[in-house]
């Protein structure tokens, strides 16, 4: 059973971080029986924690666990009842306590931050609101606005921290929406930068039916009054502004506190969010250990860990300036992120730190943009100024000698964060890395007539449509049309080894390409909706292995040599100068074989992302020598098939197949192409743009591309009691076809009369006079391309589960097609 789209994206989620746990950088397991806060230990080394997020070392209080082991011996270790109907008597103390950290804004706790979200969240936004989120908001939030969405709520997305982008959108509905709702992070918790909240405030001034909701879990405790969090350090609580923040950071407890403007609008949310009238609640020992917490934070010695740690911050800031160190973006927060691009970068620096005896986080895809991992360091007052000192002096030595061995430069690290970094630049110049002219001779070439004809048809003439005439084919119908989406450039490339033998072999097209292109057709239909007003709407500039008019095996690699991961590595750094060159937002390396698990370590390390394609299907053997052998190859199930939807209608049409001078003297472009369309503007499972006129042109003078065309008999029409008069066959299916050099055939594409698709089957009529055409010819295999799996499956054809990797400038239009353009 073919898998949904949303358990592709989990899958391919799933692949990038299941990388990262084999190379032992995530779900480690901590061997201490102890926590002091400074230390852990991991693989029989103690070693300084900076992964933890508790800022101000108050889990290790003395007082905060008293605190927990006091609720529990008072009230057990839980107290198991929602909220709805009773709940223990620490929640009211506790309230009250964080009421005056709040400024004597109405408080509620809930379990988590995530439940807080859950609560509020779909009672606060109404069924005629609209939702914007912030590229960067916190996944749990993007959850909770799910359970909106489902009801219908129109959810848009902004680039980070874009207000123009924002203003903009609630320009455009002024009077559409009940409220429009802005979610966003006080403190993002990657490259710890904040949102520009006085900016979000004066919005909230300007536009009467603008509102906040912001996540301040990243901010609580290290600063603010009372530790109330950055937020409500630089803006006070709006009437339309309403605050969720984290107890299980700074504040070094756990659980979720929601801060609200409005005694009403708690009401509401504690009586009907989800998380109180059904979830458990806070429990016992965790209520005690909160108390105790709140105690300290409505005293001075707040005040002395927030001092505390600001020093050690300053600290942090001075040793990274003098070492000159990749910061991405320097801020007064506790999180600090050096930019290291490509995981496998960040995976050998973190694995070096650790041998040193210091635990760091990576950043990584989904939490970053594929190519922007980089070193997430977490400064508390856990760790001494010691640590802080040991930690960047090892970054700092053992950066130089991982850009060596990764065989990469400052200069890459800064074109991925698309960031100038002159001075990490300066001190760490272009490493003595050995340079792969040294190892391989490249060829590349704009176009196939530089490239010998007989040495690409051998290498990849077997492979697909894309033989050395095939990709003449291409760059003469791809050039000079009046639609830029149909203007394409090439680029062929020949990694030979120094005994000039081949060791890869591929092309890549640059060109404008849908954004949706494989999402669902749930999704591409909607946004199709949007491009009726704005043709290019989520478009972008990709640099794709292949092209979009191509199928097969598009990359030869010959596995047999010790050089050629080496070769895909020199692919992807040649092209990725090929994409910012051009100004490609993406690279696309497409069908690649699902099962290979050597190349996905590679490309995952590389920063690409795995996507399922759909499936590919061939029909290995074309050379049966009359139907009824080919028949007896078929299973049971589709012979029965074949009798009764494509044998017994066979004699509804005649079948005219045009080649060579025929294409010319007999050939109907205005026809073919009007068909074309027909089946174009009902296929959204793979979206494209429209092939250009141009296509058809010039497969008319190409030697190599064939027609099939059905046409249904007229005394068929008359039978059925058609009003319809001709004196010629209706054409009501045409099939484009191509034959390779290697013989192998394909067909590429179809047009169709839909009339006559459900009782005439023209369309499975056509896939199989391809199937006969290609036994006439005794080509070796026919390629009958993705989609329609179904149908496809019925004539014997062999699936090829295939993948596209994919490596992004950004993951904004990826997230925005997955989050907003996702039907339920």
């Amino acid at each position: 059973m073919a898998k949904s789209k949303n358990n592709k994206f989990v899958d391919t989620i799933d692949e990038c971080l299941t990388n990262g746990i084999n190379h032992g950088i995530f779900q480690v397991t901590l061997e201490d029986e102890l926590l002091n806060g400074r230390t852990v230990t991991i693989g029989g080394m103690e070693v300084v924690n900076f992964g933890s997020c508790s800022y101000l070392g108050l889990e290790v209080d003395d007082r905060l666990k008293e605190g927990a082991i006091d609720a529990t011996r008072r009230y057990g270790t839980q107290y198991s009842s929602s909220r709805l109907f009773s709940s223990c008597n620490l929640y009211e103390e506790a309230e009250n306590l964080f009421r005056k950290i709040f400024n004597n804004n109405y408080t509620i706790l809930a379990a988590t931050t995530t439940l807080t979200h859950i609560s509020a969240i779909p009672i606060l936004v109404q069924d005629d609101d609209l939702v914007i989120l912030d590229h960067q908001v916190h996944g749990s939030v993007q959850l909770a606005v799910q359970l909106v969405k489902a009801r219908g709520v129109k959810v848009e997305m902004i680039k980070h921290n874009r207000l123009d982008m924002l203003e903009d959108l609630i320009k455009e509905n002024p009077n559409k929406y009940g409220k429009i709702w802005y979610m966003a992070d006080g403190l993002y918790s990657m490259y710890g930068d904040y949102a520009p909240l006085k900016d979000i405030v004066y919005l909230l001034e300007k536009y009467a039916n603008f509102h906040l909701y912001v996540d301040d879990a990243h901010g609580m405790s290290w600063t603010g009054q009372h530790g109330n969090g950055y937020v409500l350090s630089q803006v006070a609580l709006h009437p339309k502004l309403v605050l969720s923040t984290s107890l299980a950071k700074g504040f070094g407890t756990g659980g979720g506190v929601l801060v609200l403007p409005d005694k009403e609008m708690k009401r509401k949310i504690l009586t009907c969010g989800s998380s109180y009238t059904f979830s458990g609640p806070i429990q016992p020992p965790m209520l005690g250990a909160s108390i105790a917490s709140a105690k300290i934070h409505l005293t001075d010695e707040i005040y002395q860990l927030q001092h505390k740690l600001r020093m050690k911050l300053s600290l942090t800031r001075d040793i990274i300036k003098r070492y000159d160190l990749p910061l991405v973006l320097p801020s007064n927060s506790p999180i600090f992120y050096l930019g290291l691009g490509l995981p496998r970068v960040g995976y050998n620096m973190v694995k070096r730190l650790l041998n040193e005896g210091f635990y760091t986080n990576i950043g990584i895809f989904p939490g970053v943009p594929v190519k922007c991992s980089g070193l997430r360091l977490a400064i508390t007052n856990g760790q001494t100024d010691e640590d802080i000192k040991n930690v960047l002096d090892a970054f700092q030595h053992h950066l130089p000698l991982v850009l060596e061995e990764e065989r990469i430069t400052v200069d890459d690290i800064s074109a991925n964060f698309g960031l100038p970094f002159e001075e990490t630049k300066k001190r760490y110049p272009l490493s003595s890395k050995k340079s792969s002219e040294d190892i391989f001779d490249i060829q590349h070439e704009s176009t196939i007539h530089r490239i010998d004809k007989v040495l690409w048809d051998d290498l990849l003439g077997d492979n697909g449509t894309f033989d050395w005439e095939g990709c003449r084919f291409l760059e003469e119908t791809f050039c000079d049309n009046p639609e830029p989406e149909n203007n394409w450039n090439f680029h062929y490339l020949i990694i030979r080894d120094k005994k000039a033998k081949p060791i890869l072999a591929t092309f890549f097209t640059e060109l404008l390409c849908k954004d949706d292109m494989i999402s669902s057709s749930a999704i591409s239909q909607q946004i199709e909706e949007v491009r009726k007003k704005d043709r290019y709407y989520l478009s972008s500039k990709i640099v794709m292995m292949g092209s979009l008019l191509s199928v097969g095996d598009h990359l030869y690699i010959d596995k047999a040599s010790p050089q050629w991961k080496y070769a895909m590595l020199e692919m992807i750094r040649f092209m990725s100068h090929v994409k910012q060159a051009c100004g490609a937002s993406m690279m696309q390396l497409r069908d690649l074989d699902s099962k290979d698990v050597e190349m996905q370590d590679i490309l995952i390390k590389e920063g690409f992302i795995k996507v399922e394609m759909p499936d590919t299907h061939i029909l290995p053997n074309t050379t049966w020598k009359n139907e009824a052998e080919y028949i007896q190859g078929l299973s049971s199930g589709n012979r029965w098939h074949f009798r009764r939807k494509i044998a017994d209608k066979k004699a509804f049409f005649n079948v005219n197949t045009l080649a060579n001078e025929e294409k010319i003297s007999k050939g109907n472009i205005n026809a073919w192409r009007k068909l074309y369309l027909n089946v174009k503007q009902k296929s959204f499972n793979i979206n494209t743009y429209e092939l250009p006129l141009k296509y058809f042109t010039n497969m008319v003078t190409h030697p190599n591309w064939e027609i099939i065309e059905l046409k249904l008999k007229s005394d068929n029409l008359q039978k059925q009691g058609s009003l319809e008069t001709t004196n010629e066959d209706p054409l009501v299916s045409v099939g484009f076809c191509y034959v390779s050099s290697k013989n192998n055939y394909s067909i590429m594409t179809v047009g169709l009369d839909y009339n006559y698709v459900v009782n005439h089957g023209c369309y499975r009529q056509a896939l199989y006079q391809s199937i006969v055409r290609a036994n006439t010819l005794k080509c070796n295999k026919l390629y009958l391309g993705m989609d329609a799996s179904i149908e496809k499956q019925r004539f014997g054809v062999e699936i090829i589960p295939k993948s596209v990797y994919v490596q992004a400038n950004d993951n904004f239009n990826m997230e925005l097609i997955e989050t907003v353009h996702n039907k339920r």
